[in-house]
C-alpha cells in the first residue's frame, strides 16, 4: 500500500505538520504504512500501547465494551486524527473502521527519537493528548446536559465541521456512520435517533434521504436547537 505524504489528507495534521517540505520522509522513515477494511479493526482493546496511528484515508470510530457488554462510542476518527496515546501498558479502547481505512503506524520508541531533531514534535504530541482530554469532556457535557434532540443537532453540526475537511462537500453528506454507531455516541436508543432525525426533517432544518445523506438546511436554527431544544 503506497501512501503520499504530500498528497495524503494528513499532512496539514497537528503531528505531519511539524515537518516541512520534504523532511517529512524522516517522519514517514520509521511508520509502517496499514490498512483495514470497513468493519474491521485498527486496534483492539487490550492490545499493546507501544503503537500509535495517524489516520490517512477513511472514517473510524473509537469505541468501548462496558462489562455488560454496551458498547460506548468514544469518539469519530477523520483524516489527520492521532489515536493510540495512552499511559497504561494496554489500550482501553478499540479503533473500528467505519469505510475503508489507510493509516500511518508507528512504534512509539521512533516517535520518540525524532524529538531532539524535532522537539516541536514532542509538544504537538502533549497537544493532541490535551485536546483528546477536551474533546472526551465535551462529550461527557452533551451526554448529560442536552435531550435527544438537542444532541442529533449538535451531532450534525460537528460532524459537518469534521467532514467538510474530508471530502469537501459544500451544501450535503453522506454519514459513514450507522444510526447505531450515532445512538452509542450520544448514549440514546436508536428508535430515538430516528425520532429526532423524522423532527428536524420535519421542522425543515435538515434532509435526509434513504441512502443515508444529509443536507443542513438551516444551520442558524439547528445551532439553536442544539443549544436549547426544550424538555423531552
Amino acid at each position: 500500500m503506497g501512501i503520499n505524504c504530500h498528497t495524503c489528507k494528513a499532512r496539514t495534521s497537528q503531528l505531519c505538520s511539524v515537518f516541512e517540505g520534504d523532511s517529512i520522509e524522516k517522519l514517514f522513515s520509521v511508520a509502517h504504512p496499514v490498512s483495514v477494511e470497513k468493519g474491521g479493526y485498527l486496534l483492539h482493546e487490550e492490545d499493546s500501547t507501544k503503537y500509535v496511528y495517524n489516520l490517512s484515508s477513511g472514517v473510524s470510530a473509537v469505541e468501548r465494551l462496558a462489562s455488560d457488554g454496551r458498547r460506548q462510542i468514544m469518539a469519530f476518527v477523520y483524516p489527520g486524527d492521532f489515536i493510540g496515546i495512552s499511559s497504561g501498558s494496554s489500550y482501553s479502547i478499540s479503533d473500528r473502521a467505519l469505510t475503508d481505512v489507510t493509516a500511518c503506524k508507528w512504534h512509539m520508541r521512533d516517535i520518540e527519537a525524532l524529538y531532539e531533531t524535532h522537539p516541536e514534535l514532542e509538544h504537538r504530541v502533549h497537544e493532541i493528548a490535551t485536546r483528546v482530554l477536551a474533546a472526551t469532556m465535551d462529550q461527557i457535557f452533551v451526554l448529560g446536559r442536552k435531550n435527544a434532540v438537542e444532541k442529533i443537532a449538535y451531532f450534525l453540526l460537528y460532524i459537518d465541521k469534521r467532514q467538510v475537511k474530508y471530502d469537501g462537500h459544500t451544501d450535503e453528506f453522506t454519514l459513514p456512520m450507522t444510526r447505531a454507531d450515532i445512538a452509542d455516541y450520544l448514549g440514546i436508543t436508536v428508535e430515538t435517533v430516528s425520532r429526532a432525525f423524522s423532527l428536524l426533517k420535519k421542522q425543515g432544518l435538515i434532509e435526509l434521504s434513504q441512502s443515508w445523506v444529509v443536507r443542513l438546511v438551516d444551520k442558524e436554527l439547528l445551532a439553536d436547537v442544539a443549544d436549547h431544544y426544550g424538555p423531552d
